[in-house]
């Protein structure tokens, strides 16, 4: 009933504004309605804070019809305003009806100096223990501890954020992801502590890893696409620029560049590819970007509606707005992120609404070529004043809102340059020319754009540090071959590999030590297998398959034998007090002719039985 008031006065407002007949007393009315939408944004969120009460989570259920978890009213959240609370006190001091449901899908708190603490619990009942990624999807998060214990065991934390260096991840990704090693029927708890000067927005989720990963695919095709069409915008307009010698096109190649990077950096891709151990440098370019797009886009207006001539008041309140960025560069060099940021995105949207009243003012005074202007601002407006409200928690963070800044950028940046070619369109033939290589270049992207394609669909049938076949190529391929020995009546084999005493190698030398055993074993898994039919496969961890069809359990258990003293002649050194000085495997094997009695699943259980003989008689061997 409340919104519903809200609308009605909105509509009013809006209403009344049309029975203005000067631009000055409209562009009044349309700030007071700005006005009331803070106001009662405000009003909404405090009323719908103060309306939530706290109700003990149902635990997140893993089970395999579903692929894809979000936390809606299954994770609690409390907000320790004075940042001083540890985890012990939080868990241990902290009474359940202090904390909040999440109602929603995220939080969208806005720039608050509180730490935000997260509290759920996660049950699986699938089949998959290592196939689950928990993800908290917004890459600009200072300080995210992600607290875990299973039912039997302690409390174990892992520490991510943008303010440590991005090789510190678990995983090389942009955004946090934590990897569900979770046990059929297991229950986890999970306590996440988040603390960031930039604005608080939690978006967790759990999903499968071969879901994440077509997901992911999509996602980088679209981002791909965004900034693909803003570099060739830039480079098309340095073409531009150095046929006809005029600077706006170059203040405009300043401005798409700026804001090209700034849109990297809010998804995180920024971070990930151009400076992933500077964390520091990381913080201080977003709201520096922010200046610099607010300062080079009031530059290319000016320039472009020649607005000295046609609007002097309103030029003048752009050489304020000049003064305004140099000071927010300033702050962003040199003063705390949190109002660094909260300065450049207040000046942005300030700038948008003056560039757009200005072009409008143009147009009303004869100036055909700000149509162009105020379409693109409008539009890109709209989707940075959606960001911005988000950001400060007075729209939900979601898909739209999370993108509407990008999008609404791409719209400008394609219409801006419209407008530079409509008002530039009698151009010399040596601006033909420049036009026509681009075009050849646009042709040749799009072609080098499907080769990289085409390479994505390769990488995700591969393991990222091996090389080998992943567990979804492994499952694909597994299948196809059954099916062939299935109609031939021939034997297929398969081999589990496990590294002996994996952990004790991990805990003595260290992951990076763990992951060159684990490409050693990789090598000789490729050289060993020569076969075109083969297929060596990473399972996971340090475990490996490999399938054999049409290859008896004699010749499945001579090539496991060569797998493993290749290893030995390799003399990895083990850890200290394991039972070989050396590296060594356990393999085990078996061997089907597929029928209607048995399957993949039958398969797979033998040879892991097997494989647990084998290390139950004392490890560096193969049991057929």
């Amino acid at each position: 009933m409340a919104r519903l008031n809200i609308l009605s006065i909105w509509m009013y407002a809006i209403k009344m504004t049309l029975f203005f007949t000067s631009l000055q007393q409209r562009f009044v009315s349309a700030f007071l309605i700005f006005i009331l939408f803070f106001y009662f944004s405000l009003a909404s969120q405090a009323t719908d804070l103060k309306n939530k009460k706290y109700q003990p989570p149902e635990s997140i259920i893993l089970t395999a019809d579903n692929s894809n978890y979000i936390f809606t009213n299954h994770v609690n959240y409390f907000e320790d305003k004075t940042s001083t609370l540890s985890f012990e006190n939080i868990n241990e001091n902290i009474i359940p009806q202090q904390f909040k449901t999440m109602e929603r899908d995220n939080l969208s708190l806005g720039y608050i100096k509180s730490t935000l603490w997260l509290k759920f619990k996660v049950l699986n009942q699938s089949n998959n223990q290592d196939n689950w990624l928990l993800i908290l999807d917004y890459p600009l998060l200072d300080e995210v501890v992600i607290y875990s214990k299973r039912e039997q065991g302690e409390w174990q934390h892992l520490t991510m954020g943008d303010n440590l260096p991005f090789s510190q991840r678990q995983l090389d990704h942009r955004l946090f992801i934590n990897k569900l090693d979770i046990k059929l029927n297991e229950t986890i708890e999970f306590v996440i502590k988040v603390k960031t000067t930039s604005s608080m927005q939690i978006r967790p989720y759990i999903t499968s890893s071969e879901t994440f990963l077509v997901n992911e695919l999509d996602d980088e095709m679209f981002y791909g696409i965004i900034y693909g069409i803003m570099l060739l915008m830039a480079l098309y307009n340095v073409f531009l620029y150095l046929a006809v010698k005029d600077k706006t096109y170059l203040v405009y190649v300043f401005s798409v560049l700026s804001g090209c990077i700034f849109i990297m950096a809010l998804n995180g891709h920024a971070y990930q590819y151009l400076w992933p151990n500077s964390p520091q440098l990381a913080n201080k370019l977003v709201p520096l970007l922010v200046a610099i797009w607010m300062a080079t886009t009031a530059m290319f207006t000016q320039m472009f509606l020649e607005t000295k001539r046609f609007s002097p008041r309103l030029y003048t309140a752009m050489n304020w707005q000049y003064a305004l960025a140099v000071i927010s560069i300033i702050i962003s060099l040199f003063g705390p992120y949190q109002l660094a940021i909260k300065i450049a995105t207040g000046l942005a949207l300030i700038n948008g609404l003056l560039i757009l009243s200005t072009s409008i003012v143009c147009l009303t005074k004869a100036n055909r070529f700000a149509r162009y202007f105020v379409g693109a601002w409008l539009l890109y407006g709209i989707g940075t004043a959606m960001l911005i409200l988000s950001r400060y928690g007075l729209l939900p963070d979601n898909f739209v809102t999370h993108n509407s800044a990008s999008l609404g950028l791409l719209v400008e940046i394609i219409m801006l340059s419209l407008a530079l070619s409509d008002k530039y369109r009698i151009l010399t033939t040596e601006l033909e020319q420049h036009a026509h290589k681009l075009e050849l270049k646009v042709a040749q992207r799009t072609a080098e754009l499907e080769i990289s394609n085409q390479q994505l669909i390769a990488l995700s049938h591969s393991d990222a540090l091996t090389g080998l076949a992943n567990r979804r190529h492994l499952d694909h391929q597994l299948a196809n071959e059954w099916s062939r020995g299935l109609r031939a009546k021939t034997p297929i084999s398969l081999l589990v590999i496990d590294i002996d005493q994996f952990k004790n190698i991990n805990d003595h030398f260290g992951h990076q030590y763990g992951d060159d055993c684990i490409l050693e074993v990789a090598e000789i898994l490729k050289h060993s297998v020569t076969r075109p039919s083969d297929l060596p496969a990473r399972f996971g961890g340090d475990e490996f398959v490999i399938v054999l069809p049409n290859t008896d359990s004699e010749g499945a258990l001579n090539l496991g034998e060569e797998i493993c003293t290749s290893l030995e002649r390799s003399n990895l050194k083990q850890a200290p007090n394991s039972l070989y000085p050396v590296v060594t495997l356990s393999i085990g094997c078996a061997t089907f002719i597929p029928n209607n009695h048995n399957n993949i699943r039958n398969l797979f259980a033998l040879a892991d039985k097997n494989l647990y003989r084998a290390k139950k008689q004392g490890r560096n061997g193969v049991i057929s």
